[in-house]
């Protein structure tokens, strides 16, 4: 596995003013834990080793860099996948990796963002980079793989069709939005949680496939197979919820072949999910000076995976293309003053 920093400068040194000893850690930066805060000059993304060797790698840059929210967030660009450029020196924005005498605390962003780091524990070895490198920082979601469930349904990505390459992801009702980040996959009103909770009764074969047509029900844009697709079976007081247009102690009219009620429109629901995203960090044109006042310097000679953090949740509302307006309110009629 690949080592952090000073291990991998034996790999993929270009130029040192020193032939003395290159540090070599035990921090295997693919497997440590990024972390970040917001201080009141500066933000930092960090992380730290106290397996063996008490030791961290830091990047450090003015506040203004990266947009916070009021509580110390960082927030998602729009698009998702803007990239952000931090030029480095060794002032402000700058990496940092330290050696210390003793343990570093965890769980506290006290030592890396307060204006006087704590005395203990003292560093006894500090490199810092110079004018030159940047910071390629790019946000994405992090719900992007087959075992997560991106669209919160209660089925995995994978079950719905999702393509690890991007280019082919089921998509049953053609509303521009795939299956694994649908609310609704099959564009009928009714949530694909609801189409495969407990509320729909299992029929002979154990299944939830009312109409026994072959095609489960959340996959299914006429649930009881009576000719009325289940989106027009509705009160046209309330014609988003399917759910609601009950006629009989049998249960909702859409699943009652027996019940056949049709109200033309062409509303579809705001598709409302919640998914997580993060920041992948690249350090390019790496360089590193001893602070002892040697004058030592280590180069990397290939782009520096600083690693990736896992930010939070944010709020993404979509409208399938059906219905491109569906979340806008109706506009009112403009009343008369006089």
């Amino acid at each position: 596995m690949r080592r952090l920093l000073f291990g991998i400068f034996s790999l993929s040194l270009l130029a040192s003013c020193d032939d003395g000893d290159i540090i070599v850690t035990d921090f295997d930066f693919d497997e440590s834990r990024i972390e970040f805060c917001d201080g009141p000059n500066k933000n930092v993304f960090y992380a730290i080793n106290n397996d063996g060797v008490f030791e961290s790698i830091s990047l450090e840059y003015r506040n203004n860099e990266l947009p916070i929210d009021d509580e110390g967030n960082l927030v998602p660009p729009d698009p998702i996948d803007e990239e952000n450029i931090i030029n480095l020196d060794d002032q402000n924005n700058r990496i940092v990796y330290r050696l210390y005498n003793g343990e570093i605390p965890t769980g506290s962003n006290s030592y890396f963002c307060s204006v006087v780091p704590p005395s203990q524990p003292r560093v006894v070895e500090e490199w810092v980079s110079g004018s030159g490198a940047f910071a390629r920082i790019t946000a994405g979601y992090t719900d992007e793989t087959g075992d997560v469930d991106a669209d919160g349904d209660g089925i995995d990505n994978i079950d719905e069709g999702w393509d690890p390459d991007g280019l082919n992801h089921q998509d049953t009702d053609s509303d521009g939005i795939p299956d694994y980040l649908d609310e609704d996959d099959d564009g009928d009103n009714v949530l694909t949680s609801v189409e495969t909770s407990s509320s729909i009764p299992l029929n002979d074969a154990g299944v939830r496939d009312t109409d026994e047509d072959g095609i489960l029900n959340y996959l299914d844009s006429d649930d009881d197979n009576d000719g009325v697709p289940t989106r027009l079976e509705v009160d046209p007081e309330d014609p988003l919820e399917p759910t609601l247009q009950v006629s009989t102690e049998l249960g909702p009219d859409y699943l009652n072949p027996e019940q056949m009620p049709r109200f033309e429109h062409d509303q579809y629901k705001e598709n409302v999910i919640t998914r997580t995203f993060g920041f992948r960090i690249l350090i390019e044109e790496l360089q590193l000076t001893n602070q002892d006042g040697s004058g030592e310097t280590q180069r990397f000679g290939q782009t520096y995976n600083f690693g990736n953090y896992n930010q939070g949740t944010v709020e993404v509302r979509t409208c399938p293309s059906q219905d491109p307006d569906c979340g806008e309110p109706e506009s009112e009629e403009p009343t008369n003053a006089n």
